[in-house]
């Protein structure tokens, strides 16, 4: 696999937008004050997220008045591809402070609600690298690829990320309040159906309730952090190396999720809405709890099947039990999830 993950391109946001050059029009460079703002070195600042909107509004604008969005986004990282200051092609320092613009134009802050805050970056579908890096080389090139106005992730898809994440933090918050009271006979029976053996005692049985207490803790503070991310892997696009992948989490720097084209797919138990917000679920476990993937709901995950241990430290087992605490399980989905 690629070793450039999201965080190595949001590096090279911050050095895009840390250098000289950019234009000096009083406009763009009220605009690249709030952006070095927005783009901070542990993620995106909420207190900076309207610019986002703001800067794609006046590239609309601007397109609206015969100006492209390329030429926009040139014009604001200081090239005005006419006279002496043009270029044939497309050096290190342009291509970084016009991808890091690039990128901004592609990021959104998706809905809130409460402490709900995630972002989301869709680099358009035309790109295999990260912006800065496919900026390099020859100026038509890097002008067709920031005329590209297509986000990889549709209105209606960041719709859906922004309801996985609220549902899946309203799953957490319940799933804590279960494992949270143990002497609840309901409560006990609930961690007992996914994570207890036939060797497991009564204490086994509290000491996960302990166990997942602590850890969805920590997956709740990270949904309501207003620093996860969603993206996709760019450089891993048609490739094929991820086909039938609905996400994961690599060793980023930065809060990451990639979102893989099966996330929306319909070949689980679950689907919908649902299972989107069990990914999710599932995901964070990896990355915020260092969990294994010994068996997916598919492939048989009862406790039974592959012991105590390893429920307690699986993924799908930690999704599975927060969408049972949230009520979204019928009796019919958990006699399959734990029957295979």
């Amino acid at each position: 696999m690629s070793t450039t993950p999201f965080s190595d391109a949001y590096d090279d946001v911050l050095d895009g937008l840390s250098a000289p050059g950019f234009s000096t029009d009083k406009p763009w460079l009220d605009y690249l004050a709030r952006a070095r703002k927005l783009c901070r070195i542990d993620g995106f600042d909420i207190g900076e997220a309207s610019l986002l909107d703001e800067l794609r509004k006046t590239l609309s604008k601007a397109a609206a008045k015969g100006s492209g969005e390329a030429q926009s986004l040139l014009s604001f990282a200081g090239e005005k591809l006419s006279g002496a200051g043009a270029n044939p092609t497309v050096g290190v320092d342009l291509a970084e402070r016009a991808g890091a613009l690039k990128v901004l134009r592609h990021t959104y802050l998706l809905k809130r609600s409460g402490a709900h805050r995630v972002w989301c970056v869709g680099i358009p579908p035309s790109f295999t690298q990260w912006p800065t890096q496919a900026l390099l080389g020859a100026l038509p090139a890097a002008v067709a690829k920031l005329s590209d106005t297509t986000d990889r992730f549709s209105a209606d898809d960041r719709k859906h990320l922004s309801n996985a994440s609220l549902t899946a933090l309203r799953w957490v918050h319940k799933a804590m309040m279960v494992s949270g009271n143990m002497k609840s006979k309901k409560n006990f029976e609930i961690v007992a159906r996914w994570f207890a053996d036939a060797s497991s005692s009564d204490q086994d049985v509290m000491d996960t309730g302990a166990l997942l207490n602590a850890g969805l803790k920590q997956i709740a503070a990270k949904l309501m952090s207003g620093r996860l991310i969603y993206t996709d892997h760019v450089i891993e696009r048609g490739t094929g190396n991820f086909d039938g992948v609905e996400a994961f989490v690599w060793g980023d720097k930065l809060d990451v999720v990639y979102i893989e084209n099966e996330f929306f797919g319909n070949r689980n138990t679950l689907s919908g809405p649902n299972n989107w917000a069990r990914i999710v679920i599932h995901e964070l476990t990896h990355r915020e709890l260092n969990t294994d993937d010994h068996a997916y709901e598919h492939e048989g995950m009862a406790p039974r099947k592959i012991g105590q241990a390893k429920a307690r430290t699986n993924a799908d087992s930690w999704a599975w039990f927060c969408v049972d605490c949230g009520g979204a399980l019928t009796n019919g989905q958990i006699t399959t999830a734990l029957g295979r």
